[in-house]
């Protein structure tokens, strides 16, 4: 049997073979034979994939693991491997080759030692001689030495395998494109049964690239391979993994269109034809081109709508040009240019999703682009209908929010200056479903309150039956009731539904049921549960089907194994690797909030930061800095007393205090503000360091740890010390800004500092020279500077 921890279509096709020989020379290794691996395959074979699974595999099985990553953009210099490979203990000159394998080899004196090497293409000379030379000298030791590399490219050799070729100790494993027989397979794990000329179509579109073949797969629908905005995406990730010479040739490409020929392909990216038809290889293998053009229009739709306009511009008044004097008449040449600058994006649109059949299939996007795409579909099918059809026009709003609500950049653009209905007509599916995408939008905007906000949740669910099409619409009022303030009502709704939710068809939805029910344990306090809660649902469904959702229950899980002091089972949990796109979510949002309770509670002082201020950041990117209640300031002001920093800590203390929660606790004279900002320090400085830090954020952030303050405590910190007169007239808001100001800072760098917008700025420093009585910036520094 073979024992492999890859999950999903990789792990039942050549990526096992590959992973079968891994094992076997690893095993060699740990016997003192030592052994080589290159891994090599065409662009999105799964090589770094690869390497990983099974540099964490090794890594169980008490094998040291060191690692290194090539790249053109990172460290360049002169044995750059040995650095990442060494680190503190590399060697203090630069080529000293010989001093690294020495230590090498001392390590392996102890235990198993696996070298992992990613990309050698990008490797510096002496980086390339230091794994040669490794290699070459490992014969009898315990050190395996596992590599990759990109195949059918001029812009990378293969001098490893070269230099290693017919040597016992050498083994190469190339992860080849899928066949017509292994895309079959690959859609069977989708749920999807391809007929042969299905798997045939999607062969022909992809040329077998897995990361291309997958996107279509996912966007499969009524029996046919769609080439849609996931088929696109697709073929731009793919693109930026080649090199910048071939991107270049392939944008060149996509502008020529019908006219290119490899001497004007040449001419528009300023280089030899050779090099056109070396790319086009390259291009080929990476299932991107196909007879010298794109497979898909949709592909050079894809690539020309990545092109920066200036640029495109320039391209295509240089192929007109070009087509001109090799004998097209000027006519004809501008025509050209006339359909190129004006329809490209209309002659190659995406085949789409229509409103109704995104309601129906219940598709859920994976990357922002998806999502806006989506958005984009469903407004114009609101568009064409009438006012007869108010009915469909509910539904295709809720949609649009749903679509949004997981992709928030969208969704103060999807909202817009529209305000909920506060009555529902609860024997309306279509109401129910947009009760239940506005208690959601709503939570995220600020644009309810939480008792509004709880009230159309509940309506939505009390109209609901947990099936496959309502199901988005579901999870959505219950993350609205969890972060509404309405925990345990959204978990007993939870036991309603998973009693009700049964079969396979519903298998995912039922996953994120679960997700979500741990949540509300955690916000219950119940962290027990939470874990077991999100351990069963991450069980229920494999990372590649969670996609960009797996940072909910991966976000509760880190944040109640912190609040249980277990590090190690988080340490583990982070270890994972999450789409890229999640970041781009509310899943990945919850993610970096927990990430930062987790680097604050082991000490990692300066990671904490960076995730707090990133949660800032992105809320205020998407414009939601006045909305979603995610206490991100105390946390940082946690952070802060941790390093000792208690003035900035108090900084974020006064940031937190205006927020659309603190009004509650601030009906009293002017000194119970002040007060406020004692008991919320003195309570973060006894949890720092503790694992119930985030309990008590939470606390501090719902009111619970101050309503039933103390008001005779002795403060044991005095905040509020300076400019006291002019200060006291500024509302929280307007004072931080004018502090700042009066420094001397500018608009844009205090908007960046405080994680609000420009205009916010602007708009606190007008009322602070009302209230002062000021007419400029300079009067303001005068005053307070």
């Amino acid at each position: 049997m073979i024992l492999c921890p890859a999950r999903g279509p990789m792990a039942s096709m050549q990526f096992t073979s590959g992973w079968k020989v891994l094992r076997d020379i690893l095993a060699d290794a740990t016997a003192e034979y030592g052994r080589t691996a290159l891994v090599t395959g065409p662009v999105a074979a799964g090589k770094t994939t690869l390497l990983d699974e099974f540099a964490a595999y090794a890594a169980t099985r008490d094998v040291r693991v060191l690692r290194a990553d090539c790249s053109p953009f990172g460290d360049t210099g002169p044995l750059a491997v040995s650095r990442q490979l060494l680190g503190e203990r590399a060697p203090d000159t630069d080529r000293d080759i010989t001093a690294t394998v020495a230590e090498i080899l001392r390590m392996a004196q102890d235990t198993t030692v696996l070298v992992r090497v990613d990309d050698l293409r990008y490797a510096d000379p002496a980086s390339a001689r230091l794994i040669t030379r490794l290699s070459s000298d490992i014969a009898d030791r315990r050190v395996l030495v596992v590599a990759a590399d990109r195949t059918n490219s001029p812009y990378g050799s293969h001098w490893l395998a070269d230099e290693l070729a017919g040597r016992s100790t050498f083994r190469k494993i190339s992860l080849t494109s899928l066949t017509a027989e292994q895309v079959r397979d690959l859609a069977a794990d989708f749920g999807v049964r391809l007929t042969p000329d299905a798997a045939s179509r999607t062969l022909r579109l992809s040329n077998g690239n897995l990361l291309i073949t997958t996107a279509l797969l996912r966007d499969f629908a009524g029996g046919r391979t769609v080439v849609g905005a996931a088929y696109a995406q697709a073929v731009l990730e793919c693109l930026h993994r080649l090199d910048p010479e071939v991107r270049e040739i392939a944008e060149a490409i996509a502008v020529a269109g019908d006219s290119r020929s490899p001497r004007l392909i040449a001419e528009l990216a300023t280089t030899e034809t050779t090099a056109v038809e070396e790319a086009a290889r390259d291009l080929v293998a990476a299932g991107l081109l196909a007879d010298g053009g794109f497979r898909h229009p949709v592909a050079r739709a894809a690539v020309l709508g990545y092109i920066p306009r200036k640029r495109r511009a320039h391209l295509g008044r240089q192929t007109a040009v070009a087509l001109n004097a090799d004998g097209v008449s000027a006519e004809d040449a501008a025509q050209w240019l006339e359909s190129f600058e004006n329809g490209f994006v209309s002659a190659h649109l995406p085949e789409r999703h229509s409103g109704e059949e995104f309601r129906v299939s219940g598709h859920r996007p994976e990357t922002l682009w998806e999502a806006r795409d989506i958005v984009g579909t469903i407004d114009r099918g609101i568009h064409d209908l009438t006012s007869r059809e108010n009915r469909r026009v509910t539904d295709l709003e809720a949609g649009k929010l749903l679509v949004a609500a997981e992709f928030p950049g969208l969704l103060r653009q999807a909202v817009g200056n529209r305000a909920p209905r506060t009555r529902i007509d609860t024997t309306s599916v279509p109401d129910a479903r947009y009760a239940a995408a506005w208690s959601l939008a709503g939570t995220l905007t600020g644009r309810t309150d939480p008792r509004q906000t709880t009230g159309l949740a509940e309506q939505a669910l009390e109209r609901s039956i947990f099936t496959d099409e309502t199901a988005p619409a579901v999870l959505a009022a219950l993350w609205a009731q969890i972060h509404s303030g309405a925990p345990e009502q959204a978990r007993a709704w939870c036991d309603r539904f998973l009693a009700d939710a049964q079969g396979d068809d519903i298998t995912p939805w039922r996953a994120q049921l679960t997700a979500l029910r741990a949540e509300s344990a955690l916000a219950l306090g119940d962290h027990t549960a939470a874990v077991t809660d999100a351990g069963q649902a991450l069980r229920q469904l494999p990372a590649r089907r969670w996609g960009v959702r797996i940072g909910g229950p991966l976000a509760t899980l880190v944040l109640a194994h912190t609040l249980l002091g277990t590090p190690d089972e988080t340490a583990v949990l982070l270890r994972r690797r999450v789409p890229a796109s999640m970041y781009e979510t509310r899943y990945g949002l919850g993610y970096l909030y927990a990430r930062g309770h987790h680097h604050l509670a082991q000490g990692d002082h300066l990671p904490a930061l960076a995730d707090f201020l990133r949660c800032g950041r992105v809320l205020a990117d998407w414009d939601l800095d006045r909305g979603w209640r995610m206490p991100w300031q105390l946390s940082a002001a946690a952070t802060y007393m941790a390093m000792g920093d208690y003035s900035q800590s108090v900084e974020y203390i006064v940031q937190s205090l205006d927020r659309p929660w603190q009004t509650t606790f601030d009906d009293g004279p002017g000194e119970t503000r002040f007060d406020l900002r004692e008991a919320i320090f003195e309570h973060l400085r006894e949890a720092t360091g503790t694992p119930t830090l985030p309990t008590v954020v939470a606390g501090l952030r719902s009111g619970d740890l101050i309503q039933n303050r103390d008001h005779a405590d002795v403060p044991r910190y005095k905040i509020y010390d300076r400019n006291a007169v002019c200060l006291q007239q500024l509302s929280p808001s307007e004072r931080r800004v004018a502090v700042l100001a009066a420094q001397g800072i500018s608009n844009q760098k205090i908007a960046r500092e405080l994680s609000v917008t420009v205009s916010t700025v602007e708009q606190h420093l007008t009322r602070t020279y009302r209230k002062l009585q000021l007419a400029d910036r300079q009067e303001l520094r005068s005053r307070l500077g």
